[in-house]
């Protein structure tokens, strides 16, 4: 019995180790903490925080200490990514630069981390250094942090913070947006949709103060 425990052990190290998929890389490019702007090929690894940098032969790695930010172009998304070094406690009790990405830009602008899952660390799963694209299509694979000037807000307490905040600006405008799409405001896409459109009545208020913002705009 216990040499086939540890015939299945190593059946399953090996598989692991054959199973690990070649590093996907991506057009983008990256500056780090200097200024310094380099164009090329990235690889991200979001577990260990380290963004590999490929321009012909020559292969770096970056971590969330010497990168200001980066973007690269993901085909399986079909869209755009950016990450950010921010300097905030993401996680209970660290402080230290990490690696966000941005998903909506503005007033209210909204980083998100992916989060560890039981089925990322097992062993031979190829996810544990690169995320499966299924898996980011999830959004509640994500843990959702809101950046409104020097104030820092987990999406989570979206309802008992950000809502009654953004209500006091464009109550009528937002509870409006609310009704006519039938939306559950207790959800992650609701809560990125009304901030987005929040952002959107903001900016609008700016550039046209003499108009009142209204759904339709």
């Amino acid at each position: 019995m216990k040499n086939l425990f540890l015939s299945v052990v190593t059946g399953l190290m090996l598989t692991g180790a054959g199973g690990i998929a070649a590093p996907v890389w991506s057009t983008g490019e990256l500056q780090l903490a200097n200024g310094t702007l380099l164009k090329g090929e990235l690889n991200y690894n979001w577990k260990a925080e380290i963004v590999r940098y490929r321009q012909g032969d020559v292969v770096k790695a970056y971590s969330a200490l010497q990168v200001s930010n980066f973007r690269y172009f993901d085909t399986n998304q079909n869209t755009l990514r950016k990450f950010v070094s921010v300097l905030y406690p993401f996680k209970s009790k660290q402080v230290r630069p990490q690696f966000a990405e941005e998903c909506t830009a503005g007033p209210l602008t909204v980083y998100r981390q992916l989060r560890p899952t039981r089925e990322m660390l097992r062993i031979g799963n190829s996810i544990a250094t690169e995320a499966d694209p299924e898996l980011v299509k999830n959004m509640d694979n994500f843990e959702y942090f809101v950046v409104d000037g020097q104030d820092v807000v987990r999406l989570r307490d979206f309802s008992r913070t950000l809502w009654p905040r953004m209500c006091d600006e464009f109550g009528q405008a937002l509870q409006q947006y609310v009704i006519k799409r039938d939306l559950n405001v207790n959800t992650t896409l609701t809560r990125l949709l009304l901030i987005n459109h929040y952002n959107y009545l903001k900016i609008q208020a700016v550039t046209e103060p003499d108009e009142v913002p209204s759904l339709g705009r």
